[in-house]
């Protein structure tokens, strides 16, 4: 089959979060599967950039606008960029040209479809779109494929990674597209004109790329339940899930890590040692891997919040977004993601006092990708950090050098998200041998296995959204648990360890099983190496089949 993956960044070109890794690495399962796939995204700057690198298409000049069509094979998985005009400015998601940007990236969608149809006749067997913005250019590829009578057939898949409440106005979706709002196109109640199906879905994006889709499509089972309550009751029987994966191999973790932090080669000889003997790397990793980011690190793609951080350097912040190492070791969790609220954040530094009172020694590394609008909270956690030094340690952006090292040397991580659709940041924890004290919402509900109810075949710890005492106490309890593997079994230290862990649960788990931790790391590293994306091509292949028939 032939395979259009739309999305509005990838990891080859520009990453903001998780959706970056998702279509491309989905493509290339795909791909390893024998079909023709292309991951189709906006330039957001990368054709400026990397103009010598990729093989010109098409160029269009429409309403005082440039339209470039690039092809890009480096990646895995062949990759059609559209940039020119606005689609230029590297902010993905930049508030102020953000619908500017998906208007012409659909234009340009449709203009690609069309050129191809015409010179080659070349047409996908499936598009499948990814997340609100993509929904104007599923109606402008709809305008070119959706022909009554036609035994061309193009399966259409639209897929929510995490539901928005974004609205279009009809003019948006049709005049600026180039789309003819009475043209009969294909959906879930038939052939009916795009106003028609405008009007079903009032302009909500999540539910009118449903309504015009042969399936809607969502991350994690758990997930499927949220979806339904917003797009409507009556796309239930047309919606599915493909679960999302991760690339981490643990022999692949330690050896990336080891590439650049040679001092630690003394203590990693093989996985056994990230599992029962990780406090060395622990101790590197607060003490001095910290301080060892690259020159270049953080990496921050949005200028404004780069020029903001840059000028921090109040202790324990150096300027230019690097940090300080910590001046002791001490139980680490880490926090990985966007920084966003949606994420959580709020709830942990309401939570994180009460478990430094608990576990005085904690250490927290927050590891976040900034997000447009969110320097309120940035303001925040930097407050907390110079407040707390001690404690905690920010890195905004993207710090390649330290990141895989950070999730060898964790006792935990912490997911306190909100809501949370799948939560690929806590399988990258698990595949480091990291448990997760994990929000129990979405798909974090699906791939975090509580040790209370499961013992150790769990990886983690469930607790109530939103709940900052919840969070403080779970989190408090699973990491003085994990760090009883520092000490000899039945030790005064050990015992005393013991005595300080609330759970009762917990606290038997330990007593009938002293090794509990070293088992949780493993049944860790084992669930998340079961989430893979040779899987969910599987999944998605059957869900394209079906659909079809």
């Amino acid at each position: 089959m032939k395979i259009w993956l739309l999305t509005f960044e990838s990891t080859y070109t520009r990453k903001v979060g998780g959706l970056a890794e998702v279509p491309p690495r989905l493509g290339t399962a795909l791909k390893n599967k024998g079909h023709d796939v292309t991951v189709i995204v906006p330039s957001h700057g990368f054709v400026k950039e990397h103009s010598k690198e990729l093989e010109f298409i098409k160029k269009y000049e429409i309403r005082n606008k440039t339209i470039e069509i690039y092809k890009y094979s480096k990646p895995p998985v062949e990759h059609v960029i559209i940039g020119g005009d606005i689609l230029e400015e590297s902010e993905v998601y930049a508030s102020e040209y953000l619908l500017e940007k998906i208007i012409l990236w659909s234009i340009g969608l449709k203009l690609y479809a069309e050129y191809i149809l015409s010179s080659e006749g070349i047409i996908p067997d499936i598009i499948h779109a990814n997340d609100w913005h993509s929904v104007p250019g599923i109606i402008g590829l709809k305008s070119v494929y959706d022909i009554k009578g036609s035994r061309n057939y193009v399966g259409f898949y639209y897929q929510i990674h995490l539901l928005s409440r974004h609205y279009y106005p009809f003019e948006q979706l049709t005049y600026m597209i180039g789309v003819d709002p009475n043209k009969e196109i294909r959906g879930i109640y038939g052939w009916k004109t795009f106003k028609e199906y405008y009007e079903l879905s009032h302009g909500y994006a999540d539910r009118l790329g449903g309504l015009l889709s042969d399936k809607t499509l969502t991350v994690s089972r758990e997930y499927i339940k949220e979806v339904v309550k917003r797009v409507g009751w009556d796309l239930m029987e047309h919606v599915d899930y493909i679960p999302n994966a991760t690339t981490w191999k643990t022999e692949e973790i330690i050896s990336n890590v080891l590439k650049i932090h040679e001092d630690l080669k003394t203590y990693i000889k093989d996985l056994n040692d990230i599992v029962s003997n990780r406090i060395n790397i622990r101790k590197y990793f607060l003490l001095e891997g910290l301080g060892k980011m690259s020159g270049g690190e953080p990496v921050i793609d949005d200028r404004e919040f780069r020029e903001f951080i840059d000028k921090i350097d109040i202790p324990p912040f150096i300027g230019g977004g690097k940090i300080y190492p910590f001046k002791e070791d001490g139980p680490l969790a880490i926090i990985t993601g966007r920084l966003a609220r949606q994420k959580g954040i709020h709830v942990f530094l309401k939570a994180v006092e009460k478990i430094t009172y608990r576990v005085p020694g904690a250490k927290f590394v927050l590891l976040l990708l900034p997000v447009w609008g969110e320097k309120k909270l940035a303001e925040e956690l930097i407050e907390y950090t110079i407040t707390m030094p001690d404690n905690i340690r920010v890195v905004f952006g993207r710090a390649k050098s330290i990141y895989q090292l950070a999730h060898l040397a964790a006792d935990i991580m912490i997911a306190p998200s909100i809501y949370e659709p799948f939560g690929l940041m806590a399988l990258e924890a698990m595949s480091a041998g990291a448990p997760v004290v994990a929000s129990k919402t979405g798909g974090l509900a699906e791939t975090v296995i509580d040790i209370i109810a499961n013992g150790v075949m769990g990886t983690g710890l469930h607790v109530t959204p939103g709940d900052p005492d919840d969070l403080a106490d779970k989190t408090s309890d699973l990491l003085l648990f994990m760090n009883t593997i520092n000490y000899q079994l039945w030790s005064h230290e050990w015992k005393s360890i013991l005595e300080r862990i609330n759970n009762k649960a917990l606290v038997e788990i330990l007593l009938s099983n002293p090794k509990a931790p070293e088992l949780i790391r493993r049944s860790s590293i084992r669930r998340a190496l079961s989430y893979t994306w040779d899987k969910s091509a599987e999944k998605a292949l059957k869900i394209y089949v079906g659909a079809r028939k």
